[in-house]
């Protein structure tokens, strides 16, 4: 099956139900065949913007192009969008066979042609031998592949995903996330999922859009946006981050010198700074995005930047041991150690943690 990609623009949207706000002049680019997932809290905005792009809502103001064609006013049936409901919506009164080729019946394609469009997209999905049953006789994994060759069959230009692995369990959910990843790369089709699971939206992700209070934070790819995010929010968002406020001390080309928990100085490159110049000034506020895994358990003759304290607690789960260290600043610090390397810690221990300055990210709010 050969597939037409899409490019996607949103630009200046505004959605609002009476005197509440959802969406606040989102601007957003999407190439032809990203796999674009939109990340956030409840009420962030993300389904209501998946909404407008199939049609089932109108924005208030703005426009959407596709291929660069406005499309916000076209109706539903005509704008060629594939889409995978959270609770697959598949028709119990039919076979799995029918369900895939209904959209192609309501498109008046001829039933010969339609079945064989059918059976080659469930072979696509892997249920070949599977088109005489019906959905009840499917488990929740296979309902979402029929589910998936639907929205597929007739071709579409873009396909919408919203939460559609929310009813799998975890283990389903992480072999679905591979399995549609790797349809979409098959394909080429532009895809835009919407999800509040962070490591869904870092696995399948060409590209992550990170929502808040129905405004953009960061778009950006999956590295990208775990290694430099560009706020606070995304920072704790997108996994686990120690995030310390601190006032600019220095600030020499791209470097910004700043005071971490007791008055440490840390030398930090600013990785947005333009031309090798950064937008700090001294006496600004700053914060300083630490990872956890990006911490080390280590002595005084560490090469970096160094602080004592007592782990006040340790979970272990499998592979790594999380901790949290009480500083002797009273600060309290997240540090992740995997457990080849955990050297028998326990809550109580006095310890020394060690970081290296170029594994901090400065933001500004």
């Amino acid at each position: 099956m050969i597939y037409m990609g899409a490019t996607i623009n949103f630009e200046h949207i505004y959605k609002s139900y009476g005197q509440t706000k959802v969406i606040k002049c989102v601007d957003l680019d999407i190439d032809d065949g990203d796999f674009l997932t939109i990340l956030g809290p409840s009420g962030a905005g993300k389904t209501t913007l998946l909404k407008m792009l199939a049609g089932f809502e109108d924005p208030t103001d703005g426009e959407i192009l596709v291929n660069g064609e406005d499309i916000s006013k076209k109706p539903i049936h005509k704008r060629n969008i594939g889409m995978l409901f959270q609770n697959y919506a598949l028709f119990p009164h039919m076979t799995v066979l029918e369900n895939v080729a209904f959209p192609l019946a309501i498109r008046k394609v001829k039933k010969a042609e339609r079945n064989e469009l059918a059976l080659e997209m469930l072979k696509k999905v892997r249920l070949e031998g599977y088109e005489k049953r019906f959905p009840r006789e499917l488990s929740g994994g296979q309902q979402q592949r029929v589910a998936m060759a639907r929205a597929l069959v007739f071709k579409p230009s873009v396909l919408l995903l919203d939460e559609p692995m929310a009813a799998l369990d975890k283990q389903l959910r992480k072999q679905m996330q591979i399995e549609i990843r790797k349809i979409h790369d098959e394909l080429g089709i532009t895809t835009i999922s919407v999800t509040h699971d962070q490591e869904e939206a870092l696995t399948m992700a060409t590209k992550v859009c990170v929502m808040k209070d129905g405004m953009v934070e960061q778009v950006a790819t999956p590295v990208e946006i775990y290694e430099r995010p560009r706020s606070v929010f995304c920072a704790k968002f997108i996994g686990e981050a120690n995030v310390v406020e601190g006032q600019v001390k220095k600030v020499s080309g791209d470097d910004v010198t700043m005071n971490l928990y007791d008055d440490t100085l840390a030398v930090i490159k600013d990785k947005s700074a333009k031309n090798g110049k950064t937008e700090y000034n001294v006496g600004n506020t700053v914060h300083a995005v630490i990872r956890p895994e990006k911490i080390q358990v280590v002595d005084d003759k560490f090469d970096g930047i160094i602080f004592k304290g007592k782990i006040e607690q340790a979970i272990y789960v499998g592979d790594v041991l999380k901790l949290k260290v009480r500083l002797e600043c009273g600060k309290s610090m997240k540090v992740k150690v995997f457990t080849q390397y955990s050297l028998n810690l326990n809550e109580g221990d006095i310890i020394t943690v060690g970081m290296k300055q170029e594994d901090m990210v400065l933001v500004s709010h």
